[in-house]
């Protein structure tokens, strides 16, 4: 077991603890009842009141132990600050040409779990094709990867997402958002699934030749989706279909 596991383990055993001491302190304070209103037990019935009583109290101070559930939440993350990496990887995450936040395009899909900290789950019914989309286990934003012969060849920002690439183009941007922040690099195709238009970047650095970005723009003129990763897998309009 990892040293960071264990502070994290001791740290739950020691807030279970807090709740069974403070249901303990409960018991020890609450007011006594006078001799007179209590009723009489017989020997029999006090044994197995006391049989009773002791197998119930771990019981009662796990219970009161979850009142206390978001606290042990907090200090076991203090600890283990592994277990945020789900909630807080893309939080500020940028989408690159060349990939997003700790993510390469051209990573193996191990390499890419790895880099993650996170399991990779796929998408869709085509897991055992050469071609398939997985996402990050539990992950907030609406994205996939989308995976050939076992390495990351593209990113799929979907409906719902709120990332942004690292110029500030998103969902919801306009086409001339997309003209302003890349001026004389889009080229502009129709898109007949959309009723809009494909906007495809391509850099002017010889060294990203091999990758493109590419938005997707409805009727009005806004981008609804977008992607980047290597051509040509990144101007598929269907994905791996």
């Amino acid at each position: 077991m990892s040293k960071v596991s264990l502070v994290g383990a001791a740290a739950l055993l020691s807030l279970v603890g807090i709740g069974a001491i403070m249901t303990h302190h409960s018991s020890a304070t609450a007011p006594a009842v006078p001799a007179s209103s209590r009723p009489t037990l017989t020997p029999v019935d006090q044994a197995d009141q006391s049989t009773v009583s002791n197998a119930l109290q771990p019981l009662g101070s796990a219970a009161k132990s979850l009142l206390y559930l978001p606290l042990m939440k907090r200090a076991i993350a203090a600890s283990n600050p592994e277990i945020l990496v789900e909630e807080s990887v893309f939080q500020d995450a940028e989408v690159r040409l060349t990939g997003i936040g700790p993510i390469q395009i051209g990573m193996t899909l191990e390499e890419a779990t790895d880099a993650l900290g996170l399991p990779l789950v796929p998408i869709g019914s085509n897991v055992g094709g050469d071609c398939a989309y997985y996402q990050p286990d539990s992950v907030s934003q609406a994205l996939g990867f989308m995976v050939v012969d076992n390495r990351v060849i593209r990113i799929d920002v979907w409906p719902g997402s709120s990332l942004a690439t690292v110029s500030g183009a998103k969902i919801g941007s306009t086409l001339k958002d997309i003209d302003e922040l890349y001026p004389g690099q889009i080229e502009a195709t129709p898109n007949p699934y959309t009723q809009g238009e494909f906007l495809t970047l391509t850099p002017q650095d010889p060294e990203l030749a091999l990758f493109r970005l590419v938005f997707e723009t409805d009727a009005d003129g806004k981008v609804v989706q977008y992607r980047a990763g290597q051509f040509p897998a990144v101007t598929w309009p269907d994905g791996c279909v």
